[in-house]
């Protein structure tokens, strides 16, 4: 089996955990703050990791990218919170779809800070993308709610944390990248959660503890995924999300997502795979770099 393809199925697998964890912030959502639930998910996170720590000793933390790691943390917890509160105030699928924006963002943001040159096929991919978001947003069609646009803002969150996840694969494991994005993101959410606390009762325990192994599952196996395979090949499987969410929305929560977001995720996706791909063709691989 070659690196590509343990990306990718790394990457699926990733898919599934973050619809899963997805579920549980939409419970969790009736009984806690987003605040807080982003803090139990770090703490949870760091707790489950505990024992690696212990038997790989501090030494195994040393990385020379502490920076790196702290940009990232801010990147991930904004991206989080906002995401998560979008979870809240429109159907779970919605939001997946709308979040599915975040490669169209990582292009965008290589133009302006990396001063990428772009072609025209790329240009038209960004473009049909947020056709795309429109199909789902629909303005002036259907009353658009605020946690439409929480999602997009969350999906450019997302982008620079992805980013920063693929440059920090290089140097550093897949362990010290998820440790350090759980225990640098908890002072980011203590803050917030403590100003909007409402302590959870022991019967949400079992809830929040399988809430937190999920969701650090999730960011385990998208290290993993990242760190065998080029982003723009696996990216494109995290949209099995929006499947797996919507199995999930609509057995447990009722909800069913219109023709019109699936139409509008289809063009979204269709839009991220031309970037994907052309991205591939027109990069070449550093030394050492999985192809």
């Amino acid at each position: 089996m070659t690196r590509s393809t343990v990306g990718i199925v790394w990457m699926v697998w990733a898919a599934l955990f973050f619809a899963g964890s997805v579920g549980y912030v939409r419970y969790l959502s009736d009984f806690m703050s987003t605040f807080e639930i982003v803090l139990f998910r770090q703490v949870i996170g760091v707790a489950l990791m505990a024992p690696w720590l212990i038997r790989s000793g501090r030494g195994a933390l040393r990385t020379r990218r502490l920076s790196l790691h702290v940009l990232r943390a801010f990147l991930s917890y904004f991206g989080m919170l906002l995401s998560f509160y979008s979870f809240t105030l429109v159907t779970i699928a919605d939001a997946m779809a709308l979040q599915f924006t975040a490669p169209l963002f990582t292009t965008i943001f290589a133009i302006l800070f990396l001063r990428e040159m772009v072609g025209p096929h790329r240009w038209l991919a960004i473009v049909f993308g947020f056709v795309g978001v429109l199909m789902i947003v629909r303005p002036g069609f259907a009353e658009v709610n605020i946690g439409m646009p929480l999602a997009l803002m969350a999906a450019a969150f997302f982008a620079g944390s992805n980013v920063s996840n693929r440059a920090l694969s290089s140097t550093d494991s897949t362990a010290v990248i998820v440790f350090y994005g759980f225990v640098l993101q908890i002072p980011i959410a203590a803050v917030p959660a403590a100003m909007t606390w409402t302590t959870p009762g022991w019967d949400l325990a079992p809830a929040l503890l399988l809430f937190g192994i999920v969701a650090a599952t999730a960011q385990w196996c998208l290290a993993r995924a990242l760190a065998n395979a080029d982003a723009s090949l696996v990216e494109p499987v995290m949209f099995l999300r929006l499947p797996f969410v919507a199995v999930i929305g609509y057995f447990i929560f009722a909800q069913l997502p219109d023709v019109w977001t699936w139409l509008g995720a289809a063009v979204i996706f269709a839009s991220t795979y031309v970037l994907a791909r052309r991205e591939a063709a027109v990069r070449p691989a550093a030394p050492g770099e999985p192809g």
